[in-house]
């Protein structure tokens, strides 16, 4: 993959980081310029076992962006991108919309990619992102969505903001660096249970790497380490650094595709995600995560593509019995060059309490979503 293919992968990177790409709308192009607008509208819905449930659809991750790209001489090119998510179903009365990405960079095939902004980091789009393919469900044990924002936003690794990377290739590896800026304006009084009520985030740095020997297998490596003081109510500080490593492996044989990811998280996951579970802060102190996906791409049996597959995620804190888990089976149908998205998921829960007790219910879940 030369840079830009790198620099294409990362304007991809929203629509699902597969193969498949939305019809974005050129707004204005030049030999040198071009501008698109893009997005998906998603809605979903959730049958819940032993338990009474409306099943009203939600929206489940619509979003529009627009992105610019320029060609400069010498083998540079350019990107600015903006992405912002919104609720078209108006479901609190408001469109509810908040900023996903701001970022813009340039690229080169010899010296590689910086970007600067609000990003997805390198943990989840170098390696993450792997056993990111489930539709509807996923991603609750990877690490990157676990921090004190719910986008990885303060922690980094998610969508950083306040961010600049760096990422090249050589040879069969691609390696990349990121560094986070101060943010002390995070007010954690609200959303988890312990007396935390402020959290500063003096910087954050994280590196990836991804060994790819062959078209079929990669293998990739992310640690991220986010200095961060808290206060606790009482008026006294706290360490709350976070340090968090993560392996993959991926195979993609032919139509099928299998990955692993593996990560160990300190201070990092909020003790919300686990029943029974209360720290004097709100944070879990040692936290693992495992996440697989097996997937089997049918084509050309009937129009479009359907993808059936299974797999699961497994959040554990290390301090007591609690998980967070669930095992799923699901089927999805791709029309319209994979712009429509038809999907059902049925989850089964494996979740445990910190005393080791049964938590949670299976579920059946339903997908609708359009990329434009």
């Amino acid at each position: 993959m030369d840079n830009k293919t790198l620099m294409a992968s990362l304007v991809a990177t929203g629509t699902l980081l597969a193969s498949h790409s939305a019809l974005a709308l050129t707004l204005y192009e030049t030999a040198q310029d071009k501008l698109t607008f893009s997005g998906r509208i998603a809605a979903g819905s959730s049958f819940v076992d032993d338990t009474h449930d409306d099943h009203d659809p939600t929206n489940a991750g619509s979003r529009v962006r627009l992105i610019h790209e320029h060609n400069f001489a010498d083998g540079w090119s350019s990107i600015a991108r903006a992405e912002w998510a919104f609720d078209p179903f108006f479901e609190d009365g408001t469109d509810n919309h908040y900023k996903r990405l701001l970022y813009a960079g340039v690229s080169n095939d010899d010296y590689g990619t910086i970007l600067i902004g609000k990003q997805y980091s390198l943990w989840y789009n170098m390696v993450a992102y792997w056993t990111d393919w489930f539709w509807y469900n996923g991603a609750t044990a990877q690490g990157s969505f676990n921090g004190a924002s719910s986008d990885g936003g303060f922690d980094g690794n998610g969508r950083p903001d306040n961010a600049i990377s760096y990422q090249n290739r050589f040879g069969d590896w691609t390696l990349g660096v990121l560094y986070q800026t101060s943010r002390n304006d995070v007010p954690r009084s609200v959303g988890y249970s312990g007396n935390l009520v402020d959290l500063e985030r003096k910087y954050t740095a994280q590196g990836a790497a991804v060994y790819q020997p062959s078209d079929d297998w990669a293998f990739g490596l992310t640690y991220t380490h986010s200095e961060i003081d808290g206060e606790l109510k009482s008026g006294s500080d706290r360490d709350e650094n976070v340090d968090a490593g993560l392996l993959a492996a991926r195979w993609t044989p032919g139509n099928w595709y299998f990955a692993l990811t593996a990560g160990e998280y300190h201070n990092l996951v909020r003790d919300g995600e686990f029943e029974g579970v209360a720290n004097s802060d709100g944070i879990v102190d040692k936290a693992r995560g495992y996440e697989g996906v097996a997937l089997y791409n049918v084509k050309q049996q009937v129009p479009g593509t359907v993808q059936l597959y299974t797999g699961f995620n497994r959040l554990e804190d290390r301090d007591s019995d609690a998980r967070s888990a669930f095992y799923l089976a699901g089927a999805a149908w791709l029309l319209f060059d994979d712009n429509l998205i038809l999907a059902v998921e049925r989850k089964f829960d494996d979740s445990r309490q910190a005393d080791d007790s049964h938590t949670g219910h299976d579920e059946t879940d339903l997908l609708v979503r359009y990329d434009f």
